[in-house]
């Protein structure tokens, strides 16, 4: 089992601004042992999914990526891969560029080289570093906040470069 930082992500305690994370740290508190996640070849408890994410996250932190950063994603559409990619993505308090894995490997460069991304996630989950940043301190590691860029969507580029959209 992982050591993790001192409560990662760190309770946030009530407020009216609560991102995904935290909600979904009150479902897996509330339901531990409760299916969360089903692709249909692969079923994960709330608790299960935490300790997966929480993994994934300190796995890309040993990698270099962390808070602000954009993380590119392609991995098959609906498997549990996604999903974690996505919330460990999200519990780092950085954004997500996703790039379906059917799509040309040219867009696929494309949009994470706008995007500037410091990491790449494709199926297994497998962490690509895209930064000579090294692996990040735990104490860098933070709880998401309603302010950070959650995921950034390209147009389809079909007038010319793809543009990213931020979205919080």
């Amino acid at each position: 089992m992982r050591e993790y930082a001192p409560q990662f992500p760190s309770p946030v305690g009530p407020r009216e601004d609560r991102t995904l994370i935290d909600v979904l740290l009150e479902s897996a508190a509330a339901h531990p042992d409760q299916p969360a996640l089903d692709d249909g070849t692969r079923v994960l408890s709330y608790g299960e999914l935490i300790t997966a994410i929480r993994d994934l996250a300190l796995e890309m932190a040993e990698a270099g990526i962390g808070p602000g950063d954009k993380v590119g994603i392609r991995v098959p559409s609906g498997s549990v891969d996604l999903y974690l990619a996505i919330l460990a993505t999200l519990m780092l308090g950085a954004a997500y560029v996703p790039v379906d894995v059917d799509d040309p490997d040219e867009r696929a460069r494309t949009v994470f080289a706008e995007a500037a991304v410091t990491g790449v996630i494709t199926a297994g989950p497998h962490i690509e570093s895209r930064t000579d940043r090294g692996p990040l301190d735990r104490s860098e590691l933070r709880s998401p906040t309603p302010d950070d860029d959650c995921w950034v969507i390209f147009t389809s580029g079909s007038t010319g470069t793809p543009k990213g959209v931020a979205v919080t």
